[in-house]
């Protein structure tokens, strides 16, 4: 099986809030985007039309400065048929404020005109056709008319005022600029750009009196409107959102309440006491969970109080069943000992003195595992060995000579099966030893196994053991086929050395592993 990827394994380490948070945003993204790419499309199909507008509108400027042209000319004609009373009529007609009308003749001498001109007008030859030049020291747009049947000329001012106001577009203020020009280089501006920060410029000319001027106009529009900027944030505001909202929504009702759930429960681990936290969520599920846990809490704190109480009661049975067992254990032993000092013969008393050695072994036993179960740790071979051997000693009359036992024992410990069966090994050897030869040496020993802490190695070494200590009787050949059953219960081969006298059995004992389960 392959291992995750790193982005896989830095994923899992994550919060699951920050993980949900993650999955919604990646989610939701795709549909986001689309929407930002529709309303970007429509953004551009806006500003499209808005500069096919803005054409229209410097269209429709050229088309009425023409217009204001051609009044203007047939004003002039009018003019020039009328004589000197044609300058005041055409003013009149003209209602155009700052407007300046001339007539002169066929010469060229003044015949009248509504005010002086602060500038002469260079001589061209007149035709009916309107004349158009720009005056830049006066600011002001020239019109020169003939009319045929007339001889002469007519000259109409229009100051840069006037035809700002004429030209302005009806749908526009102060967010374009107009500029007229001619072939000669003179420039005259009717408004300027009021540029906007985040607009751009659409630019339009337009030849104008029959292409004698040139208007130029430059509109600002906004790339974005304010409506077409919220379309287009819009979606993503809502990807945001809907991220934000899904992540707020999982993290304060649940995965906060089930936090405050998993303190309720480590704390209940600690004190043994739960109480379940407020919880303000509106979802049902985890407010039954938490009246769940708490009476799965209660439940389990009535039974270990009651496990408790029958744990208590059973360690006093088992108490009372142990002094009932060494009680009668040692009433066994005292009746033995009556009827052994009761005996006519030396055989009943030996046998008397034989069964009573394996009784008090058992009791021996007995009383350390008692005292096992109060400190659950096995029963301790060392101690059991030496006391064992003290007993077997002290069993003999005053007028055999007592045997010089030696112990050289390991601490280790084993359960009370194998304690009564070493007990009983124990009681075999060392009796045959001293019964056999009288004051012999016995050499107990209990040593580790190289390489086996579970194991640990018995060995009784004495030259009563060795066959040819002392003459082959029945009690010998009982003697061997009782401690080859020991040795099958103990389930290990005892080892026998008949010349030097010596028996060696590896018993199973407890490891610390072990001690511990016990």
């Amino acid at each position: 099986m392959s291992s995750p990827s790193p982005a896989l394994r830095a994923f899992a380490r994550l919060s699951t809030s920050l993980k949900i948070l993650i999955v919604l945003s990646l989610a939701l993204l795709p549909l986001g985007m689309i929407a930002s790419l529709a309303s970007i499309e429509t953004a551009k199909a806006n500003r499209v039309n808005r500069e096919a507008a803005a054409h229209l509108l410097a269209t429709d400027s050229a088309e009425r400065f023409n217009l204001y042209i051609d009044h203007a000319a047939a004003l002039l004609h009018a003019a020039q048929r009328q004589g000197a009373d044609g300058c005041r009529r055409a003013i009149a007609t003209l209602d155009a404020p700052g407007a300046a009308i001339a007539i002169f003749d066929a010469r060229g001498q003044l015949i009248c005109a509504s005010r002086p001109l602060t500038a002469t007008l260079p001589m061209h030859a007149a035709s009916t056709a309107p004349i158009a030049t720009i005056d830049g020291e006066d600011q002001a747009v020239r019109v020169i008319a003939s009319a045929g049947d007339v001889p002469g000329w007519a000259l109409a001012e229009l100051p840069r005022a006037l035809l700002a106001q004429s030209l302005h577009p009806h749908a526009l203020d102060g967010s374009y600029s107009l500029r007229l020009s001619d072939p000669g280089g003179q420039t005259l501006d009717l408004a300027t750009l009021a540029s906007l920060p985040l607009g751009r410029e659409v630019l339009a000319d337009f030849p104008i009196a029959g292409g004698q001027l040139k208007l130029s106009m430059a509109i600002a529009t906004p790339p974005l409107s304010a409506n077409e900027i919220l379309l287009t944030l819009l979606p993503i505001l809502m990807w945001v959102s809907a991220a934000a909202i899904g992540w707020l929504v999982v993290d304060r009702l649940i995965l906060r309440p089930l936090d405050a759930m998993q303190e309720a429960v480590d704390r209940y681990r600690l004190s043994g006491h739960f109480e379940t936290p407020p919880l303000t969520t509106p979802a049902f599920e985890i407010r039954a969970l938490g009246h769940a846990f708490q009476r799965a809490a209660q439940t389990i704190t009535r039974h270990e109080a009651e496990l408790e109480e029958g744990l208590a009661r059973q360690t006093k049975l088992t108490r009372e069943v142990h002094h009932r067992v060494k009680n009668n254990l040692q009433v066994v032993a005292s009746l033995l000992n009556i009827h052994a000092r009761g005996a006519h013969t030396a055989e009943a008393t030996d046998a008397y003195a034989t069964i009573q050695r394996r009784v008090d072994a058992l009791a021996l036993v007995h009383r350390s595992h008692y005292a096992e179960l109060e400190v659950n740790q096995g029963i301790a071979l060392r101690p059991l060995i030496g006391e064992l051997a003290a007993n077997l000693r002290g069993s003999l009359p005053a007028s055999v000579k007592p045997p010089v036992i030696s112990v050289a024992a390991g601490l280790f410990y084993v359960q009370q099966d194998a304690a009564i069966s070493v007990a009983f090994l124990l009681v075999e050897l060392v009796e045959t030893a001293m019964t056999r030869l009288p004051g012999a040496t016995i050499a107990i020993s209990l040593d580790p196994v190289e390489g086996r802490s579970d194991r640990a190695r018995l060995t009784v070494r004495s030259a009563a053991l060795a066959r040819d200590a002392a003459p082959i009787d029945e009690r010998f050949e009982l003697f061997e086929r009782v401690v080859g059953g020991l040795a099958r219960q103990i389930r290990a081969p005892l080892d026998r050395d008949e010349v030097k006298g010596s028996a060696t059995i590896e018993i199973m004992v407890l490891d610390e592993a072990a001690r511990a389960g016990v």
